[in-house]
């Protein structure tokens, strides 16, 4: 019981746009491995994005990290401690500057994507 109070302390502890981020990074990856959800249901698809008005591929090709595994582990714990330092230092009480922040390296990231 004390295990489940600290990992719980901990989580609380989290950033707050971090700890949504990594919560929906988990999540969409669970469901995956549920198999409620394809992953070719969430990868990023021009075509589908456009001619079936599939908009939410736009943010689930940033959520899924692969099948659950060491290196599932290793992405999370990067996005983690990465997302958290710049939320803690560089953003710190500047919520809407990181997450404007995200919002503008993500689009970067799909207009690259598009060629």
């Amino acid at each position: 019981m004390a295990e489940l109070s600290t990992l719980l302390q901990f989580y609380m502890s989290m950033p707050p746009v971090t700890r949504a981020y990594t919560t929906a990074c988990v999540l969409t990856t669970l469901a995956v491995q549920l198999e409620l959800v394809s992953p070719f249901q969430l990868y990023f698809n021009p075509n589908l994005i456009f001619q079936k008005f599939q908009i939410w591929r736009l943010v689930t090709t940033f959520l899924f990290h692969g099948p659950l595994g060491f290196s599932f582990m290793f992405n999370i714990i990067f996005t983690y401690r990465h997302c958290a330092m710049l939320e803690e230092g560089t953003f710190r009480s500047r919520t809407a500057d990181f997450c404007y922040m995200f919002l503008i390296g993500a689009s970067l990231m799909c207009i690259m994507g598009f060629p």
